[in-house]
């Protein structure tokens, strides 16, 4: 098979990975603007108040440790579109990995199916939910952003699973081809970029869910904003299950879901707790539990990477021998 030739496929994949992605930046700009778009994201935000937002001062906290992922830094209301700047480094590598050459002059991405064609789709998909938000949101139309949300977000989930999958796929052809440094790019950069962004679009549509449920169907407050804190409690719980237990070979080194959730909650306890200390409203003894027990889980997931590294590297690296003897059979058997 001639891999120095680009594969046509792949090329429009990443093409149009890159315009809707510019599209999106082009489009939240005109919207800060009020250009083509009715309102900003910021005033509609403040027009549907809620009593778990996090309060501003939680974003500069946040995009400290992530300013090299960005141009500039805005301490804006809670919005989502504050958060994809940082997509921008992991897209520059994956657009370089494919012009990438191996010694023997073929291309890089065509002898290691690092980025599967579903892993670009369904990055695509996220950045058209991404204008469809902003579209609904600044038009007031909470329900459909609400399904715009809720849409993006399965879309970035679609995105890091294939991905976690194809480094996973991958990982030995790497190391064969001396390219370890890879593995980790992917690992930090694309991994962990994604999940960044996937969590707080995931608080985001908790809290667009409450919106909606509050000033769509007009159901008490507190009674709405406490349904969105129990959906991202058991979000929390099944997460922690599914990557210490279920997809650990997949999930081992992402470790911003925590970061993200526990910044977030604790903007909203420091925004919405009252200065008194007394007069403690449900929502607010949540959001504390919430944060201790991301808290918990995030020390817990640390606990658990240490575990794999050290005690049960031993029984790891055995079921990783067991699956590359099984692989190599597969493809001495496989028909030619």
């Amino acid at each position: 098979m001639n891999y120095e030739q680009h594969n046509l496929k792949n090329l429009i994949l990443l093409l149009l990975t890159v315009l809707t992605y510019t599209a999106v930046l082009i489009l939240n700009r005109l919207a800060s603007k009020k250009i083509f778009f009715p309102n900003d994201v910021g005033s509609i935000s403040r027009l549907f108040p809620l009593d778990i937002t996090p309060a501003p001062i939680i974003f500069p906290i946040i995009w400290s440790t992530i300013y090299i992922w960005q141009v500039s830094l805005k301490n804006n209301a809670f919005s989502i579109t504050n958060y994809k700047k940082f997509k921008t480094i992991w897209l520059i590598y994956v657009i370089t990995f494919h012009f990438r050459r191996c010694s023997n002059r073929d291309l890089l991405y065509r002898k290691i199916q690092l980025f599967h064609p579903a892993f670009f789709l369904a990055f695509v998909f996220n950045n058209v939910g991404m204008i469809v938000w902003l579209f609904v949101w600044t038009n007031k139309l909470i329900g459909w952003s609400f399904v715009g949300l809720l849409f993006l977000t399965l879309a970035l989930y679609l995105a890091l699973y294939v991905s976690f999958k194809s480094l996973y796929l991958s990982r030995d052809q790497l190391i064969n081809l001396n390219l370890k440094k890879d593995y980790w790019m992917v690992s930090i950069l694309v991994h962990n970029g994604l999940a960044f962004f996937a969590t707080w679009v995931t608080i985001a549509s908790c809290l667009n869910l409450a919106t909606y449920l509050t000033y769509g169907l007009f159901i008490e407050l507190n009674i709405s904003t406490t349904c969105s804190l129990l959906i991202l409690s058991v979000i929390c719980i099944l997460f922690s299950i599914f990557e210490n237990f279920i997809w650990q070979k997949y999930m081992l080194y992402t470790f911003t879901p925590w970061i993200v959730l526990i910044s977030g909650l604790s903007g909203s306890l420091y925004k919405n707790y009252p200065k008194s200390g007394v007069n403690l409203t449900r929502n607010n003894i949540l959001t504390m539990l919430l944060v201790l027990t991301c808290a918990c889980l995030f020390t817990f997931k640390i606990i658990m990477f240490c575990l794999y590294k050290t005690i049960w590297k031993e029984k790891v690296d055995k079921k990783e021998s067991h699956r590359l003897l099984q692989a190599k059979q597969e493809n001495l058997t496989a028909p030619i």
